[in-house]
């Protein structure tokens, strides 16, 4: 399937035309808001330009501290079709005080209805990316976030951009005001096309919004993975408000260059993020690819770090620079490039974290997940702004700042990394399947997408395992001889993967027993097991008699068996194929193809090792 094709798809077209006019509404008013005390001489309380600014901000991050949680529990409990389609009549109302409030340049009211527009969407949040996955199928999910991202950032873009063009243009009061109240009823009616998405009715609502606050961030420990992509999301939205809320700054007082010049930075930057979010759908092949993470904060670390390297690369024409003076010198590309390819590695590090979220959650507690996300989003955010004025004031250049943030970054990633080893694994696993291998999948959708399973396959080299991890879409935990893990680096490896060391009952006996009693935990968890029945990689090419071992894990815990065959790997370097390494590279050569080609599960009750045996062979056929 197309990505093109999923937004034909009534069941998602409406979320996605609903979220992305609600973005343009949101920050085409408070841009509207904020030229007119710019350009037009109003002012709130009195207060600078800059600080009714940082006010606006402000206004609407508070919501989100304050109200996710809340909005998480009414979001698991009702139909979240039907919540989307109140606030969007909510947001007719606030459209129409807002419109009123431009009409008679009344910034009190405009004020008031920013707030109002920002209870609106911390309400709208934990919807927005909980209903995706009642919505989609499995591997939609992946295409579904990317064209969220996607078209939340265009239409950012475009609702901040027109906000200051109409204020700049003197387009009336009136029209202006007008378009604000269209947009808000062409949202509500998009979310009429909107599937129900039913929640669970046993769910409590507390009234008190500090105690759902702390039992949502409670929520978000329960899962080591989904915390540390919830860390991982909320770093890269800390990174992006330092990076926008230095573009004003960053042109005019250190580029010297026209306030234009920011607004370019901007665009390139949504497009980047838009790209960078399409791209990772292409690259993910419809499943979730948490392979492509490291890539994304190694490539934003690497930009970061260029951007404080060029300092300004700009020429000194004794005059601000205009936008088409900046885009036409070498140095002025050089950064729109860095700003780019920084945005684009961030569509490779968000997407897989968001799809991450919403696969590994609990569906009764989803939403609420996802507005611990928000909350924690947040209080990054607030950070990030609080540490970028702290680091101004120690009179660090904004390029300094950019070159501190590559560092830290990289310091985040290798943290996160650590804690969730699988992000590690599943990057090196992508590396040997795109790069060094051409890995093609037949019938990975016979493997059940939830519910306790145990994998078989051929044992050819010592790379199977990755790519058997690279071909599922769920974690994986493999059983592997326990001599592995006293290889150096491979060892990490395993370990970090959550390899399960087996040992024979003479050799190892509480090895074998403590083997079968985490294979057992695992598929009473609902999790997959992987086994290479042949106890060895093959010699000769051949597969070898399969030991019953499967036969004893199906009888603790009775779950199906998938058969799978490793095609192509025979002959490589990763095999036992003699003739040494140079023999083995020129057999099979840089980027050669290999298969993966996945049989019928078989039911608990039906489970013999020469079955499978025979399956498995069947599946692999005379290509080795």
């Amino acid at each position: 399937m197309s990505s093109l094709s999923l937004l034909a798809k009534k069941r998602f077209s409406g979320i996605f035309w609903t979220q992305s006019v609600g973005a343009f509404t949101d920050n085409f008013f408070k841009q509207t808001l904020l030229a007119l005390i710019a350009h037009r001489g109003l002012t709130f309380m009195g207060m600078p330009e800059e600080e009714v600014g940082q006010l606006s901000g402000a206004i609407f991050m508070a919501p989100y501290f304050f109200l996710s949680a809340t909005a998480g529990q009414l979001a698991d409990k009702y139909d979240k079709a039907g919540i989307i389609r109140r606030l969007k009549i909510l947001e007719i109302v606030f459209a129409v005080i807002a419109a009123v409030a431009i009409y008679f340049q009344n910034i009190n009211w405009c004020v008031v209805s920013l707030v109002f527009f920002a209870i609106q969407s911390a309400f709208f949040g934990p919807l927005k990316y909980g209903i995706l996955p009642q919505v989609l199928e499995p591997e939609e999910l992946v295409t579904g976030n990317a064209w969220v991202e996607t078209s939340t950032n265009i239409f950012i873009l475009a609702g901040t951009m027109l906000g200051t063009e109409f204020v700049l243009r003197d387009v009336p009061n009136a029209a202006i005001g007008g378009l604000l109240v269209t947009i808000s009823v062409l949202g509500f009616y998009f979310s009429t096309t909107i599937p129900e998405a039913p929640g669970n009715p046993d769910v409590k609502v507390d009234k008190n919004p500090f105690v759902p606050t702390w039992l949502t961030l409670k929520l978000l420990r329960q899962k080591r993975s989904i915390l540390n992509a919830v860390l991982g999301i909320s770093w890269f939205w800390a990174l992006g408000m330092v990076m926008l809320g230095a573009f004003p700054f960053y042109t005019t007082k250190f580029l010297h260059c026209s306030l234009f010049v920011s607004t370019i930075l901007f665009m390139i930057f949504s497009v980047g993020i838009a790209v960078g979010s399409m791209l990772c759908e292409r690259l993910s092949f419809g499943r979730l690819e948490l392979g492509l993470v490291p890539f994304g904060s190694i490539g934003i670390s690497i930009f970061l770090a260029a951007l404080w390297l060029l300092g300004n690369p700009l020429p000194d024409l004794g005059h601000e620079l205009s936008g088409w003076e900046f885009i036409k010198t070498g140095g002025g590309i050089a950064i729109s490039i860095c700003v780019f390819l920084f945005c684009l590695f961030s569509g490779f590090f968000i997407v897989p974290l968001y799809t991450l979220i919403q696969q590994r959650s609990d569906p009764d507690t989803r939403a609420r997940v996802i507005a611990g996300n928000n909350i924690v989003n947040a209080f990054f955010m607030v950070i990030a702004a609080g540490l970028t004025a702290v680091a101004l004031k120690a009179h660090l250049s904004y390029p300094q700042i950019f070159g501190l943030l590559a560092i830290v970054n990289l310091l985040v990633s290798v943290y996160i990394y650590t804690l969730i080893p699988e992000f590690t694994v599943r990057f090196i696993a992508y590396l040997i399947t795109h790069f060094l291998y051409r890995l093609k999948v037949v019938g990975e959708d016979k493997i059940p997408d939830e519910g306790g399973v145990i994998l078989v396959a051929n044992h050819v080299s010592f790379a199977d395992w990755l790519i058997v991890m690279a071909t599922v879409k769920r974690p994986v935990h493999f059983v592997m001889w326990y001599t592995y893990f006293e290889l150096p680096v491979v060892s990490f490896l395993f370990k970090s993967a959550g390899v399960i060391p087996i040992s024979s009952a003479r050799l190892r006996p509480h090895v074998l027993h403590e083997a079968f009693v985490s294979i057992k935990h695992y598929l009473d968890e609902g999790e997959v097991i992987c086994i290479f029945p042949e106890g060895a990689i093959t010699k000769n090419g051949e597969i070898s008699k399969f030991r019953n071992g499967v036969e004893k894990m199906v009888e603790a815990t009775p779950v199906p068996v998938v058969p799978m065959a490793i095609k192509g790997l025979w002959g490589g370097n990763f095999s036992r194929f003699k003739g040494g390494f140079f023999r083995r590279f020129w057999r099979r050569t840089l980027r050669s193809k290999i298969e993966v080609v996945v049989g019928e599960p078989v039911p608990a009750d039906q489970v013999k090792a020469e079955d499978l045996q025979e399956k498995v062979a069947a599946l692999r056929g005379e290509i080795l």
